[in-house]
């Protein structure tokens, strides 16, 4: 994907504001830690700075609107590489346009991951709070994709996509923190038959009885099984 080529420099700078790119493949990206942050522009050229960042982000507008997603993720990328803290408001609106093209071509982690970039620069910005929920569901990440949607509501009550999904989620979650905990009690009994198999017993030897007074537990062992 080309778009990557120039992402290293990107971290180094980061803002976006509408719905909806990289560098080398060959170049391993540094991490956050080794991205220095650059010099503030001077006042002097912040304007002509602001004003290119905001030409760069309405043509990857345009890209996105003809569906040419990886080329409009390129030029919010390189819109990207031109802001700096100067331009948080920008950088978050960057962000989150280049998320909108990852839902669009179904790159779920890493819009999750420019949603959250977006975010850290303002908390509350529906749109990328909207889109990084839709990326966690895709995800399969149900219960921080619902925390997502309820903070959408917060801020924007009767949200369209949020309103559904809010509704929709909970029980899902709850379905799959059920079936989490039966696939880790069966992790665990599998790993108490194989301590408890040389004394010629198994989990099935022991089983546990609620207290009716005091609601805790008791483990009865029995030698049938």
């Amino acid at each position: 994907k080309q778009w990557y080529q120039r992402r290293v420099a990107i971290t180094a700078g980061t803002d976006a504001d509408s719905n909806p790119s990289p560098d080398d493949e060959d170049e391993e990206p540094p991490s956050e830690s080794e991205v220095t942050e650059p010099e503030p522009y001077p006042e002097s050229e912040l304007e002509a700075i602001r004003s290119a960042v905001l030409e760069l982000k309405n043509e990857g507008n345009t890209h996105f609107r003809t569906c040419e997603y990886y080329k409009a993720m390129e030029v919010y990328s390189e819109a990207l590489m031109k802001c700096r803290r100067q331009l948080d408001e920008e950088r978050g609106v960057l962000y989150a346009n280049r998320a909108a093209c990852h839902l669009a071509k179904e790159e779920y982690a890493e819009a999750e991951e420019d949603c959250t970039s977006a975010l850290e620069i303002n908390s509350k910005y529906v749109k990328a709070l909207l889109r990084r929920a839709q990326a966690r569901e895709k995800l399969d990440k149900l219960s921080p994709a619902l925390e997502d949607y309820e903070k959408v509501l917060e801020l924007d009550p009767g949200n369209r996509t949020a309103t559904p999904a809010a509704l929709r989620l909970p029980d899902q979650v709850k379905q799959q923190q059920e079936k989490l905990k039966e696939e880790c009690i069966g992790k665990l009994k599998d790993l108490g038959n194989l301590v408890l198999r040389p004394f010629g017993l198994s989990t099935d030897n022991f089983k546990m009885v609620q207290d009716p007074n005091t609601g805790g537990y008791n483990i009865q062992f029995s030698q049938e099984k």
